[in-house]
């Protein structure tokens, strides 16, 4: 048999060297044109296929290993062992003849090719390729995050630098100007006052003593009686005026000095860094093709069971204290929490993972109801300003936005995929692209104010307070479920929902807060008035930390987090 499929392998057994046109699987074997046409022709080979051999050579490495014959014994593979799961000659065949499942492999490969395995291997195989692109392209973009990421996190730093800079620049200069003006003060005022005066002292008494020597030695007896009279009045007025400095304290030695705020001493000798740079890892909402198994997994994502609801518990972490009118809430991937405050100043604060106000951004004259979070740095925010509605998109860091006008009034809001997805006054829930800003009404229905909306999985649950229901539907508006029940939901309000798909939700008739099944048949309240829900309006979901933020209207708000 030649070693080179180049060349025929019959031919090479007669040392006759011809180049192969083809070559037969089965034989293992390659063939000239004229071996072709006698291969056809021998009863045991003739319904043999044969592929060219420039289709062969083409083909990847790993069907060549695929042998049609036995290598120990150089005969044809005929039986298959399923016990050992191996290909088998005759002769192979002795060393089985215990093993009860040994079939023929014309048996087994009768209609392969058509057969559902291959058809559902062709499928995974397909699926598979576009799981990994997405996962390529996922990876690929994270990349590119982190790189612009970089690019944030160093102009951060070095906008921090410039700005400690100006502080202490500014500083620095108030306390050389309040060093000028205390000199000034002492130097031209207090001292060269007195100064002045002691020069035009000393000069009257150097005449005075000049004087005293004239008489001396020229004047008369009278001369000098009358002038040692006027001599002896201004020594004395002067020695007066010098006893006076003495004892007022004008003479008292003054020195300048100068105490470093303590605070700044603490900050050169206690902090060591700028800050700190962490790593955050947000799980992925991915979903991967499988074919012969249409349930989606969402990788990242552990599914409960409806019963777990039994498990929940809220431990809680900090009490945020507002004073706002608070309407929407949401978290950052890095925990921070993004508020909407209703109330006449109209702004969106950011608050620490803790509660803490860290930065306001105002979004006068606009009437903001929700917000939600669309990517690490950016949030959108709803509206009803006016008698219409109004979808604002905002970087929390440059507090740059830029806003988009609806038809009508905007509440509840959510974000998924590349779509916004808003409560509509009287009209239901629309879709809108954030890329076009193109509007699509997904769920018509009557929803009217403070309705709200949240997302998971490519599902969407909304809040409907005219009617006291929770609804929860796919993007594409069709209802899963519906729960009704006024005794446990009553005028609800804010929504959310977890990584196992519970359902949060806020009762502002019964005060309290619900947790729904992912089936929407059961239900349990979490807290009541006794916890402090005073007037509770909204509420958010911590996916990463499993952290909850829940608001009063207008007193004060709750961190929880959330075991089960």
């Amino acid at each position: 048999m030649a070693s080179n499929p180049k060349f025929c392998g019959i031919c090479d057994q007669r040392h006759i060297t011809k180049p192969s046109s083809d070559w037969c699987s089965e034989c293992n074997q390659a063939l000239c044109t004229e071996c072709k046409d006698v291969h056809a022709l021998i009863k045991a080979s003739q319904n043999h296929s044969t592929i060219t051999i420039s289709n062969y050579l083409a083909l990847d490495s790993s069907y060549s290993q695929v042998k049609g014959h036995c290598s120990v014994h150089d005969d044809k593979y005929v039986l298959f062992c399923q016990t050992h799961d191996c290909l088998l000659c005759l002769t192979c065949l002795e060393e089985h003849t215990k093993c009860g499942d040994v079939v023929r492999i014309s048996k087994l490969t009768e209609d392969v090719k058509t057969s559902e395995s291959f058809v559902d291997a062709q499928k995974s195989l397909s699926d598979i390729i576009i799981n990994l692109s997405k996962i390529q392209c996922h990876l690929e973009k994270n990349v590119c995050d982190i790189k612009k990421q970089k690019g944030s996190i160093l102009l951060e730093i070095a906008q921090m630098r410039e700005n400690i800079d100006s502080h202490l620049d500014k500083i620095e200069q108030s306390l050389k100007t309040e060093l000028c003006k205390v000199i000034d003060d002492q130097c031209n005022n207090s001292f060269c006052k007195t100064l002045e005066d002691i020069k035009r002292k000393k000069i009257n008494i150097e005449k005075c003593q000049q004087q005293i020597d004239d008489l001396n030695r020229y004047g008369s007896d009278l001369q000098t009686f009358f002038s040692l009279r006027e001599i002896t009045a201004m020594t004395k007025t002067t020695d007066q005026y010098l006893q006076t400095l003495v004892d007022d304290g004008s003479l008292n030695t003054v020195t300048i000095c100068c105490e470093i705020d303590r605070k700044i001493s603490g900050f050169v000798e206690k902090v060591e860094s700028l800050g700190t740079i962490q790593v955050q890892k947000v799980p992925v909402q991915l979903i991967l093709e499988r074919s012969k198994d249409k349930q989606a997994q969402l990788v990242g994502v552990r599914n409960k069971s409806i019963n777990d609801i039994k498990l929940i518990k809220l431990k809680l972490v900090n009490t945020i204290n507002l004073t706002d009118h608070v309407t929407g809430c949401c978290f950052l991937p890095d925990g921070k929490i993004v508020l909407c405050d209703r109330s006449y100043n109209n702004f969106i604060k950011i608050l620490h993972p803790h509660g803490e106000l860290m930065s306001v951004i105002s979004m006068s004259p606009s009437h903001h109801f929700d917000v939600t979070c669309m990517e690490p740095k950016t949030v959108a925010v709803s509206s009803d300003h006016n008698g219409y509605g109004q979808i604002s998109v905002i970087d929390v860091d440059t507090k740059s936005s830029s806003s988009f006008y609806t038809e009508d009034k905007s509440y509840g809001i959510t974000h998924t995929d590349e779509s916004i997805v808003i409560c509509v006054d009287g009209k239901g829930i629309q879709t809108v692209d954030t890329k076009s800003w193109k509007k699509t009404t997904i769920v018509p229905c009557k929803l009217f104010s403070w309705c709200y909306i949240a997302s998971l999985d490519n599902k969407l649950y909304y809040t409907n307070r005219n009617d006291n229901t929770v609804t929860c539907c796919d993007m594409a508006g069709n209802i899963i479920w519906t729960f009704k029940d006024k005794n446990v939901v009553k005028e609800p309000r804010g929504i959310a929902v977890d990584n196992a798909g519970n359902v949060y939700t806020i009762n502002r008739s019964h005060k309290n807060m619900i947790v729904l099944s992912a089936d929407g048949k059961q239900s349990r309240q979490l807290l009541s008035e006794d916890d402090g829900l005073r007037d509770p309006c909204a509420i958010a979901y911590d996916k990463i930390k499993n952290r909850l933020c829940v608001t009063n209207y207008d007193t004060n708000g709750f961190l929880f987090d959330v075991t089960f």
